[in-house]
């Protein structure tokens, strides 16, 4: 995954290099419009040009957003039409004329909406998919056979050294240790803190039965 900006000047430069690309893109399709239409018009209708007006919608689905997709189907659209009308191509009504700018408009629409969905849908199982490897990696776990002394109950690591088993497991997993001590041990340490807290307790419960 991309590293996000810091401060407000790596924010600036990342939106302002966003911006240009996002900017030389639109140009670039629509500058591909504009060059299929003069090829469309000075070619003639017997060269079929239809197809070559699916590439900057298709551009602009995949590289720029929807939302310019379709705004590119109905430029194409308005270049076809223009094409069509300044040229040679004669129909017997103009009815036929409209119905074909309907119909090429209908299927510009389709697939660039279709074009620019199949987009989204593949950014997002990425980044899903990377979320998900990171997840992974994060994730660690403990196998296998531990070397651990019976007498302090220390670890022996991949290097052969003998650590404590908290720092053996922090290193190993992603738990956390906070220390205390158990009523064997605080008998066998403190022995009066142990006798008064025994004390404390039946008494309690002495209490608690009455």
């Amino acid at each position: 995954m991309e590293k996000l900006p810091k401060n407000y000047s790596d924010i600036k430069t990342a939106y302002l290099k966003m911006t240009l690309s996002r900017s030389k893109s639109i140009n670039a399709s629509f500058a591909a419009l504009i060059l299929i239409g003069l090829l469309d018009y000075f070619t003639g209708p017997q060269f079929g040009f239809f197809v070559f007006y699916y590439i900057p919608i298709l551009f602009a689905g995949w590289f720029i957003d929807r939302k310019t997709s379709i705004t590119y189907a109905f430029i194409a659209t308005i270049v076809w039409w223009t094409a069509d009308s300044l040229g040679e191509n004669i129909y017997t009504s103009d009815f036929f004329r409209y119905w074909n700018s309907f119909i090429r408009l209908l299927s510009f629409l389709l697939v660039g909406v279709l074009f620019s969905n199949f987009r989204i849908r593949l950014d997002k199982e990425q980044k899903l998919n990377s979320e998900l490897s990171k997840a992974l990696s994060d994730i660690k776990r403990l196998s296998g056979l531990l070397p651990i002394c019976a007498s302090c109950k220390n670890i022996r690591n991949d290097k052969g050294y003998w650590e404590q088993i908290e720092d053996y497991v922090k290193d190993h997993t992603d738990a956390e240790f906070s220390h205390s001590i158990c009523p064997s041990c605080m008998e066998k340490l403190y022995p009066s803190v142990s006798k008064r807290r025994k004390e404390k307790l039946e008494a309690s419960e002495k209490n608690e039965a009455k």
